[in-house]
């Protein structure tokens, strides 16, 4: 039988020359025979945004094991029904429309913990092992030193919840919007033991990806732009060195890497391109 390549991006087939099945009733065959290996990458469900969750898990279905759900417009769910028609290995992005953990407005930091925390259970019903969720933002700049307390405060209560929940709770770094948290590494400190997920489009946007890449990461975000705009572009079209990219991905020993673009066609590119680097 032909032996399974130590690399796990590298193979989507493979011609068993002879490989032998034992059925429950002792039935023997032989090959040859094809054999698919799903790449270990995650695709997230923002490349089919304009379809329903059902559908777009569907569409994905050929080509990935492991799915992260964007849950926020059209595949925005609350509970787990859906997911668990389907069998993938899911992580849950937690809703970012409307919300903002590091409101000065208590009412709405409050509501926007719960809602994190909703997809914390969420992922517990779908058995996901994580849930990424944004650092939210401060509307003055006067207001900065309570939006940290805000943020500090939403982070231990979330950070709490998942470990009682047994979810692992990652934080994303943040492309060039307003007065978001995180769209450069002096912000790291804020989230204190949080762990952190790289968005390597947002970084790069930011012009922060090199510094980004040093920070330790437990997920990752991988999609490519021109440095000017959030274009989740396909790795290769924009100008992010991927092999850099690869490099720090085993560094960090991040098994399943999630690709997040903007169209599957762009999604597959930059799975093929992850496929030779690592």
């Amino acid at each position: 039988m032909s032996n399974f390549p130590e690399n796990n991006y590298t193979v989507r087939y493979l011609l068993i020359d002879t490989v032998e099945v034992y059925s429950s009733r002792d039935t023997y065959l032989s090959g040859p025979y094809i054999i698919y290996i799903i790449m270990p990458v995650s695709f997230s469900t923002h490349c089919l945004s304009s379809l329903t969750l059902d559908e777009a898990l569907v569409q994905l279905a050929p080509h990935t094991s492991n799915v992260e759900v964007m849950n926020d417009g059209r595949h925005y769910i609350e509970d787990a029904e859906t997911l668990l028609s389907h069998s993938f290995t899911y992580s849950i992005h937690a809703p970012a429309r409307s919300v903002n953990i590091a409101s000065v407005l208590e009412p709405i930091r409050r509501a926007s913990t719960e809602i994190i925390c909703d997809s914390i259970e969420l992922a517990v019903s779908a058995d996901a092992k994580t849930v990424v969720f944004h650092p939210g933002y401060y509307a003055f700049t006067e207001e900065y030193d309570k939006a940290v307390s805000s943020l500090k405060r939403s982070l231990a209560a979330i950070s709490e919840y998942a470990e009682d929940a047994g979810v692992a709770c990652c934080v994303e770094n943040m492309g060039n919007w307003g007065y978001f948290f995180l769209k450069d590494t002096a912000d790291v400190p804020l989230i204190g033991d949080t762990p952190f997920c790289l968005d390597i489009g947002h970084a790069n946007e930011c012009a922060t990806l090199e510094a980004f890449l040093d920070v330790p990461f437990m997920h990752i975000h991988v999609h490519d732009n021109d440095g000017k705009s959030d274009a989740h572009a396909a790795l290769g079209e924009g100008n992010i060195d991927a092999a850099s990219v690869a490099e720090a991905i085993k560094r960090f020993g991040v098994e399943c890497p999630v690709i997040e673009c903007a169209t599957l066609e762009a999604s597959l590119a930059s799975a093929k391109v992850l496929e030779e680097l690592l």
